[in-house]
C-alpha cells in the first residue's frame, strides 16, 4: 500500500513533536537531496533493501533497521538494483527536536537495528491513521505517537550497543578459555556455551572479532606455542606436538607447515 499524507499548518504548531508528513511505499525509489530537507526525516525498512548516504557514510538499510536523516544535512538513499524497497516514513519538526535528536545521537551517520520492528510498524500505522483523519486536532492527536517512535529508535540504539558490549564480554571468555586451553581438546559446543550463544552465531560473533574461524585461531596458537618449544626446547617434535594439543605427529607436522610454511623440523634448523 503507497500513501502520503501532508497536514496542513504544521509550521504555526508549537509543540515538542509534530508530524508534518507520512506515508509508505512499496517501491520506493532513489532520491538525492543535496542540501537536506527543512524538517528531519524518520524512514525505516519493512521490505527488501535499499542503501542510504549521509553524513559522509553509506550503509544499507534492509528490513528491521531505521534511520533519522537531520534536517539540513545532504543525503541521498536509493533501492538495490534489480529489488523492490518497501519503506515507512514520517516528516516532522518541533520546538528543541534538534536537540533530542543530538542527545540521542541520531544523526544520521549510522543505521539502526529495530528491536522490534512490529512495534515500530504498530506505532507508525496508529500516527498515521491520525493523520489521515485530517481532524483539526490530529497533529496534537500524532505527536505522542512521533514521540514514541523516536523514543524507540533510541532504546533499539541502547539494547544494539549492550548486546555487543555483551558479545564482546563473551567472545573475550573463549579467546581466553583457548589460551590456557590450548593443549586440551577443545569443542565448539564447549566454546558456545562458555559465550551463552548458538553455535553458528558464536562462529560468526567469533570470525567478526578475530577475522578466523574458532579452529583456525586453536590452530595458530597451538603453532605459536609450538615454536617456542622448537626454538628453546630440545624436546622431540612428536612431544612438542603433544604439548600443544596434537597427539598425533604427522598431523602436527601437516598443521605446523600450514600455518608456517615449513616443517618443524625445518623450522628447527635441523
Amino acid at each position: 500500500m503507497n500513501f502520503a499524507e501532508y497536514p496542513l499548518g504544521t509550521e504555526k504548531i508549537r509543540l515538542p513533536y509534530v508530524v508534518c508528513g507520512i506515508g509508505t511505499s512499496d517501491k520506493q525509489n532513489h532520491i538525492i537531496r543535496e542540501q537536506g530537507m527543512c524538517v528531519h526525516q524518520l524512514m525505516f525498512t519493512v521490505s527488501g533493501c535499499g542503501t542510504v548516504r549521509c553524513q559522509g557514510k553509506e550503509y544499507d538499510l534492509p528490513a528491521g533497521m531505521a534511520v533519522i536523516l537531520p534536517q539540513g544535512i545532504a543525503h541521498e538513499y536509493y533501492p538495490h538494483e534489480g529489488a523492490d524497497w518497501g519503506v515507512s516514513w514520517v516528516i516532522f519538526s518541533g520546538d528543541g527536536i534538534g536537540s533530542v535528536l543530538e542527545y540521542y545521537g541520531l544523526d544520521g551517520s549510522a543505521p539502526i537495528k529495530l528491536s522490534s520492528l512490529m512495534l515500530m510498524e504498530d506505532l507508525f500505522h496508529r500516527c498515521s491513521g491520525i493523520i489521515r483523519t485530517k481532524d483539526k486536532l490530529c497533529i496534537h492527536r500524532a505527536s505522542p505517537l512521533l514521540c514514541e517512535m523516536i523514543n524507540e529508535l533510541y532504546l533499539s540504539t541502547a539494547v544494539e550497543e549492550r548486546e555487543k558490549r555483551d558479545n564482546l564480554r563473551a567472545l573475550s571468555e573463549a579467546v581466553e578459555y583457548i589460551h590456557k586451553n590450548y593443549a586440551k581438546e577443545i569443542t565448539l559446543d564447549e566454546l558456545s556455551e562458555l559465550s551463552g550463544v548458538g553455535r553458528e552465531y558464536f562462529c560468526t560473533l567469533f570470525r567478526r572479532k578475530t577475522g578466523m574461524r574458532p579452529f583456525e585461531y586453536i590452530a595458530m596458537i597451538r603453532i605459536r606455542e609450538a615454536k617456542k618449544l622448537l626454538t628453546y626446547t630440545d624436546l622431540p617434535v612428536a612431544e612438542i606436538g603433544r604439548q600443544v594439543g596434537y597427539a598425533d605427529k604427522s598431523y602436527f607436522g601437516h598443521v605446523f607447515k600450514r600455518y608456517s610454511g615449513m616443517s618443524p623440523t625445518s623450522f628447527r634448523g635441523y
